[in-house]
């Protein structure tokens, strides 16, 4: 995935001026290249030092995660990779050029930010540890509750 990023955005970036667009799925996704030196929805605009510190700090946590936790269960290890990833393709991109290169938008939804595939990975994986942190719970609640109905 931080390869697909990297690559994809290196594409858009050569084939398309900055500001510019073109239409990629028809009435539901184009291409249109932005330099943003924030983080989602243009937070933290301009603070490419903060942003850069608390991607080295999610990438650490996240590397350390991987090792640290004994689960066997590959929607975690996915989830982690993911987030790595996308942390990572924008970290590579902030180090190197001073912002993160956006390109996707949904033309049905004006409103909502461009992004890239970093982002994407971001978002699933995201989803994906909230979901094996749920289970987890659930799971540990279960055995918690057969422990004590068994005492």
């Amino acid at each position: 995935m931080l390869v697909a990023d990297l690559v994809s955005k290196h594409f858009i970036d050569a084939a398309l001026p900055l500001g510019e667009s073109a239409q990629f799925l028809p009435g539901f996704i184009d291409i249109v290249t932005v330099h943003n030196t924030g983080a989602a929805w243009g937070i933290f605009a301009d603070s490419q030092v903060v942003l850069i510190v608390l991607s080295f700090i999610f990438i650490t946590v996240f590397v350390w995660l991987m090792f640290a936790e004994k689960a066997k269960n590959p929607l975690f290890h996915i989830a982690l990779g993911l987030i790595f990833a996308g942390s990572l393709g924008n970290l590579v991109d902030r180090l190197a050029f001073g912002y993160v290169r956006d390109f996707l938008h949904f033309e049905f939804w004006q409103s909502f930010p461009v992004f890239n595939i970093a982002d994407i990975c971001l978002t699933i994986g995201v989803i994906m540890l909230i979901i094996y942190f749920i289970i987890s719970f659930v799971k540990k609640s279960k055995k918690k509750e057969k422990i004590e109905k068994e005492n």
